[in-house]
């Protein structure tokens, strides 16, 4: 089989989708001997691909892998006026579009990823753009749930929401999870950790949270939620992600908070890093309004931090019971809940061993082989 995948989000800045490709293609790599694919990239993501292939000493063989630089970049024009044929002169078995930005006048035999409906569901994410282009999103998401062979959902949760919004029959949708990536949350040195406490001059507990500055990631209601906490013990609160100028509602809330200094926003972090400040993490909260899958909290939960989350989206079937759940529209009953873990070291030893276990049932070689399994089955029922 000669299979395509968009991997034009390959590179760690596109956060959560960056990752899911990453961890795709390397543990295709690692299972599957017999096909050859087609990697799509921009110049930025294949340098980083082959600086990763280095780092991790990837076993490929040069003929089974291709790679096609394409500076096309993710909702433009030349997305749907160029990229179709570019694709097109590969003669592919399958192409799997690894998000729903996909060129809609595309004719192959398709796979699409959907990792969730944040834009039909919060459409001011996309605040950036005009009227214009936010309906090009949800038109072209339309068009890739319609025309796509076969839809992958990230999560039970996320098929449901594909099948209400689109009426497509369930049987076009799989549910394949993603998983924590144990090779990139490997446990930091004590001096590293120590590091961060001094720079920042951290207080007794650290309260983090992971994730983009969009409005239905909530961070509004974690602030609030924080001075709550903030009156009864000393906590900083770290707000990891890019930081985004025009979110200026979120920017007022930190600002005019009474504890805006023990608010940290370290913005974009390493993996080192990232790694360093989960395993200093008191408490790790998921507060969204809407989540597809939540892959943060599966991150926290496999280095040993515990979990409060938001009782909505996917979140209750991912992490199941290895966290504390709260209403998101709720900061007095979010405090609440944070607060049970932070004072009390048995009910933390709880969910820490909990999280253990749930972080377990999840690891990208199985994602890779539910994916592979998913292509040859597509493949066959067409030849």
């Amino acid at each position: 089989m000669r299979i395509g995948i968009d991997a034009r989000m390959y590179r760690k800045s596109s956060a959560g989708i960056g990752r899911y490709i990453q961890n795709l293609i390397k543990n295709l790599f690692k299972i599957d001997k017999d096909n050859q694919y087609v990697l799509f990239m921009t110049a930025e993501d294949r340098e980083e691909f082959e600086k990763l292939e280095i780092k991790n000493s990837l076993q490929i063989v040069n003929c089974k892998l291709k790679i096609v630089t394409v500076d096309i970049p993710h909702y433009s024009l030349s997305e749907q006026t160029k990229l179709g044929p570019i694709i097109a002169r590969e003669k592919l078995d399958l192409m799997h579009f690894t998000n729903f930005n996909h060129p809609i006048r595309y004719k192959g035999q398709f796979v699409t990823t959907i990792h969730d409906l944040t834009l039909f569901f919060f459409p001011e994410t996309a605040r950036r753009t005009n009227l214009i282009k936010r309906f090009g999103y949800r038109m072209v998401m339309k068009a890739a749930c319609e025309n796509s062979t076969k839809i992958i959902a990230v999560s039970e949760s996320t098929k449901k929401d594909i099948i209400k919004t689109f009426h497509l029959p369930p049987e076009k949708i799989q549910v394949i999870y993603e998983a924590a990536d144990d090779k990139i949350f490997k446990k930091p040195s004590l001096q590293d950790i120590d590091k961060l406490r001094k720079k920042y001059r951290l207080l007794p507990k650290v309260i983090l949270t992971v994730g983009q500055w969009r409005s239905h990631k909530n961070l509004i209601g974690l602030v609030k939620a924080y001075e709550l906490i903030r009156r009864k013990m000393g906590a900083n609160l770290i707000i990891l992600g890019q930081e985004d100028p025009e979110y200026l509602e979120l920017k007022a809330a930190i600002d005019n908070s009474p504890y805006k200094r023990d608010i940290i926003r370290p913005g974009f972090v390493s993996d080192e890093e990232l790694s360093a400040w989960y395993h200093l993490a008191s408490v790790f909260v998921f507060p969204s309004f809407y989540e597809g899958f939540g892959l943060p909290g599966l991150e926290a939960m496999q280095v040993g931090a515990p979990v409060a989350a938001s009782r909505a989206g996917s979140l209750p079937e991912i992490f199941e019971d290895a966290a504390y759940y709260f209403n998101p529209h709720s900061p007095q009953e979010m405090a609440q809940e944070i607060l049970k873990i932070l004072i009390n070291d048995k009910i933390k030893a709880e969910q820490v061993a909990r999280g253990f276990q749930i972080a377990k049932k999840y690891s990208w070689r199985k994602t890779a082989e539910e994916t592979l399994k998913l292509y040859k089955q597509i493949i066959k029922s067409k030849s």
